[in-house]
């Protein structure tokens, strides 16, 4: 992953899925998952969110730099109320109205600096390398490589996938069925399209054999008159 990537700003729509997660776990939210349950549960909602975050338009970031930019981004939130007085009125942005509503209200803006810096110290710890022998003088080193997926995970992924399968076939055997409605409406037009040109075709077949029968009729007429005329002239005195 470049610099260039983790130091880009966050697209809008990535800061409103950060906060729509967050008000969704506020405990997270506000680094109260602790103890050692407390912080196997951060690190997984941690993954969770990193993973939706980089598949939204914008840079792409480790875990460990959507922790830091959700802290930084409390204390940037928290600094513009108390610059203002204390009015969150003198927040700009919708969002940052929604994140001193959800998370930073009850503290009244008063919250110290040095409780902050705790806070995002706490919020690092959780993701320290447990495995590290705790007897050893040198500081514990941050281990901020997301977690391997553990088998309900993948069984979820699995199912995600599934389902996501069974619903373009779902589509598909949709778009199918009116696929094949539009073809039997247009066999049945054709079908009607069909007798009348069968209707016409008998119409027209009348037509001629009534001509016909008028022609015979005219031809009799005429071999009438010429056998009369034959047989006048042929009594006749000279």
């Amino acid at each position: 992953m470049t610099d260039r990537a983790i130091a880009s700003r966050p697209s809008l729509e990535q800061v409103v899925a950060i906060v729509d997660f967050m008000e969704k776990h506020p405990a997270l939210a506000l680094g109260q998952l602790r103890g050692l349950e407390g912080r196997d549960e951060s690190k997984k909602l941690w993954f969770k969110l990193t993973r939706i975050v980089n598949n939204i338009t914008g840079p792409t970031r480790p875990m460990k730099s959507w922790i830091k930019y959700w802290a930084d981004k409390k204390s940037t939130v928290r600094s513009k109320v108390q610059s203002g007085g204390g009015d969150p009125n003198t927040l700009c942005s919708n969002i940052e109205k929604k994140i001193w509503d959800l998370f930073l209200t009850s503290d009244g803006g008063n919250k110290s600096r040095n409780s902050v810096k705790q806070e995002s110290h706490y919020m690092e710890e959780t993701f320290y390398d447990e495995s590290m022998d705790q007897n050893h003088e040198s500081e514990p080193v941050l281990n901020f490589e997301e977690p391997t997926v553990d088998f309900e995970e993948r069984q979820m992924l699995v199912m995600e996938k599934l389902v996501k399968a069974m619903g373009e076939q779902a589509t598909a055997m949709l778009q199918l069925a009116h696929a094949s409605n539009a073809h039997a409406q247009a066999m049945e037009q054709l079908a009607e399209a069909s007798q009348i040109q069968a209707r016409a075709m008998e119409r027209l077949a009348n037509a001629f054999e009534t001509i016909s029968s008028a022609t015979h009729d005219v031809r009799n007429a005429i071999v009438d008159i010429d056998s009369t005329m034959k047989r006048f002239y042929t009594t006749s005195p000279t």
